[in-house]
């Protein structure tokens, strides 16, 4: 079998079969490459803003409410920004600080979930909660970042 492949001649035609083969399909194929190597990069101009707070982590009991009435704090944080996060029973209720406008897109396991904007006292709603592993894409006039992963 050795002999096969120290044969130039006989590597030069299998080659030239296999290229044969897939010649249909080189404009897909090329076209794919150059998308995946376009997003390569995508997350690199992104602010990536963690998690810092979880109220679900906390372990002290409210003092003034009952864990029914409270819903749930999170917050992203990427300097110079961050991203405040209140998850209640029928909406996700957002702000931007330091305060600006921009737009909010959540993105689930199978892309974009919800698009919305921001006003300008960086405030923002998302009806109804989405569910599952989301993350918060966020755009500003002057800054753009992506929150953690996380399961509301």
């Amino acid at each position: 079998m050795t002999e096969r492949f120290d044969n130039d001649e006989v590597l030069a035609l299998e080659l030239a079969e296999a290229l044969r083969l897939v010649r249909p399909h080189v404009d897909e194929i090329a076209a794919r490459a150059r998308g995946a190597f376009t997003w390569r990069t995508i997350d690199e101009e992104l602010l990536m803003a963690e998690l810092m707070f979880d109220s679900t982590q906390e372990t002290e009991p409210a003092l003034t409410r009952g864990d029914d009435d409270r819903g749930r704090v999170l917050v992203f944080s990427a300097e110079p920004r961050s991203v405040e996060v209140e998850v209640l029973s029928d909406r996700v209720v957002g702000q931007f600080l330091p305060p600006t406008s921009g737009e909010v897109v959540v993105e689930g396991d199978e892309g974009e979930v919800a698009r919305v904007p921001v006003d300008d006292l960086g405030f923002f709603v998302i009806e109804p909660v989405p569910t599952g592993v989301v993350r918060f894409r966020c755009t500003t006039t002057s800054t753009r970042l992506v929150t953690d992963w996380v399961r509301l």
